[in-house]
């Protein structure tokens, strides 16, 4: 394995662990900085799985979480996709610092 691979492996593994004793779970911030970093407000647990490499069943997850933290709301299901729209909040600006900053 390359330097940098190794690197980045570890600054994820740290990144995870940090989640994970924080916000009680090793996925809620790489999500969360996912769905803050969306180009617009609508998500989908599919699309941020692809982006992050991890399942969707996982993502899915922390979007639910973010929905009964009233950061998200759960739109009508469009055909075999269930969008997620992102409510304005100081949470998603933090996620995105914390993320750069433990990263």
């Amino acid at each position: 394995m390359e330097p940098t691979a190794r690197s980045a492996d570890g600054s994820r593994r740290r990144l995870r662990d940090r989640s994970k004793r924080v916000l009680g779970n090793a996925d809620r911030l790489e999500v969360a900085a996912a769905v803050a970093r969306a180009s617009g407000q609508l998500v989908h647990a599919q699309g941020l799985a692809n982006e992050l490499g991890i399942t969707a069943p996982r993502v899915r997850a922390q979007l639910l979480a973010f929905t009964e933290a009233g950061l998200l709301e759960l739109l009508p299901k469009n055909g075999q996709i269930v969008y997620y729209q992102r409510h304005d909040d100081p949470f998603w600006d933090a996620a995105r610092a914390l993320h750069a900053a433990w990263s």
